[in-house]
């Protein structure tokens, strides 16, 4: 049997003329699906930094509640900066409210609303290439041969500032307080918490922490020295740490070394650096435990924020403030809020 060339010919023209469609919607699929992905992309890390821009300035350096207003307007502002598709941005959706970052599939609490222990506060950004928003909706190459010629974008983030669970290498200073110091002036039910305002002076209560001895007058103002991860009990060690601080990450749930004793030559360290002098250790981030009471290895309870006011070799005390205002320690995880705040993260 014989096979005509020209009936050949005849039946791949009709193949290749079958086939030119499935072609072209494979290059839609890989070019133009593809491309649509950079540009949400792109919107993606638009809309993540406009919303840390915007959760940086929730708390702020006197005020005990969250700037709402003020985060907002820097998020909004923050989209501008940025470009998608080519295309400088122009506009977004800014809202701002409560987070629970505990919790799977959480969604922005809007204000008005009563914050529950795990909310924090936090900003949303909504941006969109559509119609009539930002330079309009991304434009196709091969799709529109079957009349789609653009397609819509949007993409959400959220930023807020949670309490640490780990603080990095270099951000915590040896000095431990009992938990019952914080119980009993902080104010865990404010949101966000702080401290307790002493009526008489109108300002976070003064507190003058004895060195821990066998028999305290009152174990909720006293406070001992931690040599961290390592049993020692040096004055060298505790300057180092003084100075430098924690040389490796802490977690709440590590187990650190309490050390009894008074060590004379640390007060006047601390007072060199407190907010009477050099103001290099005015505020300071500590590890909380349960007890201070023994020379023993005892697990993180969680992080807090103090001024440091002063410090006296001659009567062996070291005066704080409980405080919101230390700078933000590197840092991660998510624990209690006793002041101590992290550089602000993405929940979404």
């Amino acid at each position: 049997m014989k096979t005509h060339p020209r009936a050949e010919r005849g039946a791949v023209t009709v193949l290749v003329a079958f086939m030119i469609p499935v072609f072209l919607g494979i290059a839609a699929l890989v070019i133009d699906v593809a491309y649509v992905q950079i540009v949400r992309n792109e919107l993606q890390n638009d809309a993540d930094a406009a919303a840390l821009a915007g959760a940086q300035h929730l708390r702020g350096t006197t005020s005990t509640t969250p700037q709402w207003s003020t985060a907002e307007t820097m998020a909004f502002n923050a989209i501008a900066f940025n470009a998608a598709d080519g295309k400088m941005l122009s506009t977004g959706t800014v809202q701002s409210g409560y987070w629970n970052p505990k919790e799977v599939n959480a969604a922005l609490q809007l204000l008005p609303m009563t914050p529950t222990t795990n909310d924090v506060p936090a900003v949303q950004v909504t941006l969109t290439k559509g119609s009539g928003q930002n330079g309009g909706e991304v434009a196709t190459f091969f799709a529109r041969l079957w009349n789609i010629v653009s397609t819509p974008v949007s993409v959400t983030a959220v930023a807020g500032m949670t309490s640490p669970g780990t603080i990095e290498r270099g951000g915590l200073f040896p000095l431990v307080a009992s938990q019952c110091v914080y119980d009993t002036y902080w104010n865990s039910t404010a949101q966000p918490p702080t401290p307790k305002i002493n009526p008489f002076t109108g300002q976070a209560y003064l507190l003058v922490l004895q060195a821990f001895d066998d028999k305290p007058v009152d174990p909720c103002k006293t406070f001992q020295w931690s040599s961290l991860l390592t049993d020692k009990n040096d004055v060298n060690t505790f300057r180092d740490l003084v100075e430098e601080r924690n040389p490796v990450e802490l977690s709440m749930g590590d187990k650190i070394w309490i050390e009894p004793g008074s060590k004379s030559t640390l007060f006047d360290t601390v007072d060199n650096c407190s907010a009477a002098n050099d103001k290099s250790c005015e505020y300071v981030t500590l590890p909380m435990v349960t007890s201070i009471a023994a020379h023993a290895a005892l697990p993180i309870s969680s992080f807090a924020c103090a001024r440091i006011v002063d410090a006296s070799k001659k009567d062996k005390t070291i005066t704080i403030q409980l405080s919101t205002q230390c700078p933000q320690p590197p840092s991660g995880g998510i624990g209690p809020d006793f002041g101590a705040v992290s550089p602000p993260s993405l929940f979404r």
